[in-house]
């Protein structure tokens, strides 16, 4: 049953160079980009911060339940190689963000205990605690290092209780009207096992283009700035593509004295964006959502075979380059004419360095017609957008009532503020009616690192309601002008736009919308899925560069079967269907 929309009145700005940002994307503990340095003189904001923090300190302990939390020490490194961790903010009083967290929930009645494990250290040390029960020490349990079936163990062991119970019975409105609302029903579709009972909960984001739920999208992006150098014009065609990448190494674009311009792309797998142009997936089985959410491989997909018709001429010619550990390299010399990354990206032109006096680089992203009568598709995240964490409850907590006010605030619009934005006037500023965070690569203003410290596989899960992804999309326009660029600076934008406004094309990027397998569906996954994913690349890329032929197509349709391909699609079919029913 549909339920009302899920509001939360509030629209979140995401760092220009901090993309993935979502909750299903990025778990790395390194933050990179420096930004303004902190205010010197006392704002009111932080008179109101000090104030706070002293206010806290006053609260009489004795009043508090306490809830003990197992976490990860998340990590931010600065420019400068500094680092701040959530230990520092939580225990040296480095942090008026998290001074601010303490306080509101010392409102409701609620004190945090954290016991927090060094990043290098934590996926052994909580696989370690789940085999020997010492998660039962803990209330509030981060246990993402976990695979699903160690996960599905410990609930049968009867180690974790169901999250779910917790908030049916202790919730005060918050986190109940969210799990009633559109995104909240994916949500806990997704999460809920045999049972019906959620027992662990990951990050989550809703994503919104002027107030219309929608999502990042990808794209292949080629050098405009090459464009310009040779006098070309953005191709239209495959055709056209193919005789600009010609001409970029003919005309020696890149002045090294070497033909060595090229796509670099990972070409073992479908995720090229180049596949979608011809109606393809993305994965050796995907979710197609124009197809009524039906889950197929491409190898099964009608102009599969002209796709890598196409791929192969590109290699043969000399234009095409695996994305692998070279990758780097390919783009610090500037060797890189196009690539297959998210339509906002801003984070590759940086490392390429190009000759003195050449234009500022710059990705342009694209999309052509392949087939005629083929709709041109283009792939991007689900508006609804769960992530990568796990936190559970372990079942000897008697806290359930102190957890279930922790999870109503997590979802407030005040927490999501505090999250990612942290305080006015000391972590971000109101720029055209929108937050802009302060980022202090010093690291001398410690709460100016962008998103807080207690979530991203920290201690508690990511909730993201209706990120505003058109303040992301301003920026790169805004860092094309910044940097020079000289033609077609709102080409991110103008592409990200131009997809947004056609959902119809659009497929699902990654597999995240499936819901969590049952054992026995684990147990087939851990029988096929190595060897028929092993196989599946290997025969693509040998395809693409000549060493296999498409006239023996039926003997390697015959072997993906054997390996257990119908099989996948039938599982994934049953949790995407589990999900989104």
């Amino acid at each position: 049953m549909m339920k009302k929309k899920w509001q939360s009145g509030m629209a979140l700005a995401l760092s220009a160079m901090m993309v993935l940002g979502a909750a299903g994307c990025g778990n790395a503990d390194a933050g990179q980009t420096a930004g303004t340095s902190a205010p010197k003189e006392t704002t009111p904001a932080e008179q109101a911060a000090d104030q706070g923090q002293a206010d806290a300190a006053q609260t009489d302990s004795t009043d508090l339940e306490v809830v003990k939390i197992l976490g990860r020490n998340y990590t931010y490194t600065g420019s400068n190689g500094r680092t701040v961790t959530l230990q520092d903010w939580s225990t040296e009083g480095k942090s008026k963000r998290w001074a601010k967290l303490e306080e509101e929930l010392a409102k409701k009645g609620v004190k945090l205990e954290l016991d927090l494990i060094e990043p290098d250290q934590f996926d052994t040390t909580i696989q370690t605690m789940a085999a020997s029960g010492e998660l039962s020490n803990y209330d509030l349990v981060n246990i993402t290092p976990l695979d699903d079936k160690t996960k599905l163990n410990l609930v049968k062991q009867g180690q974790l209780q169901a999250l779910s119970d917790i908030w049916e019975q202790y919730s005060e409105g918050p986190y109940k009207e969210f799990v009633a609302s559109d995104a909240g029903q994916f949500y806990t579709n997704r999460m809920k096992l045999e049972d019906g009972k959620i027992y662990w909960v990951t990050d989550f984001g809703t994503s919104t283009f002027e107030g219309e739920e929608t999502n990042f999208v990808l794209g292949f992006q080629i050098r405009q700035d090459w464009l310009d150098a040779i006098g070309a014009e953005m191709p239209t065609t495959l055709d056209e593509l193919f005789d600009t990448l010609k001409a970029f190494q003919d005309q020696d674009v890149n002045q090294n004295g070497q033909a060595d311009e090229a796509v670099v792309v990972n070409y073992g797998s479908f995720a090229t964006d180049i596949s979608c142009w011809f109606g393809l997936g993305v994965d050796i089985t995907f979710i197609n959502s124009t197809n009524g959410n039906k889950v197929e491989s491409p190898w099964y997909q009608e102009h599969v075979k002209d796709y890598i018709a196409y791929m192969q001429k590109l290699y043969a010619a000399g234009l095409l380059k695996m994305d692998d550990s070279q990758s780097g390299t390919y783009m610090a010399n500037n060797q890189v004419a196009a690539v297959a990354n998210w339509g906002t990206e801003m984070w590759l032109e940086p490392q390429i360095v190009v000759p003195e006096g050449a234009a500022y680089p710059w990705f342009a992203p694209l999309r052509i017609e392949a087939v005629e009568g083929q709709a041109s598709l283009f792939r991007g995240a689900n508006k609804y957008n769960p992530g990568w964490t796990a936190t559970a409850v372990s079942a000897s907590s008697d806290k359930q009532a102190a957890i279930a006010k922790i999870f109503d605030y997590l979802v407030t619009d005040e927490s999501i503020r505090l999250q990612e934005n942290g305080i006015e006037g000391i972590s971000y500023e109101m720029v055209d009616g929108l937050p802009s965070n302060m980022l202090d690569g010093s690291l001398e203003n410690t709460d100016a690192v962008g998103m807080a410290l207690w979530v991203n596989g920290s201690i508690f899960p990511r909730y993201q309601m209706n990120t505003e992804i058109s303040t992301e999309m301003k920026d790169t326009i805004v860092f094309a002008e910044t940097n020079g660029v000289k033609n077609n600076q709102s080409a991110k934008y103008d592409y990200t736009i131009a997809c947004v406004n056609e959902p119809e094309h659009r497929i699902f990027h990654d597999l995240n919308g499936l819901a969590i397998p049952t054992v026995e569906e684990i147990d087939r996954l851990n029988e096929i899925s190595t060897d028929l994913g092993t196989y599946s690349s290997e025969l693509l890329t040998k395809l693409i560069m000549g060493e296999k032929s498409l006239e023996d197509w039926d003997s390697y349709i015959e072997d993906l079967k054997e390996l257990g391909l119908d099989d996948l699609l039938a599982i994934n079919q049953a949790r995407c269907d589990r999900a989104m029913k």
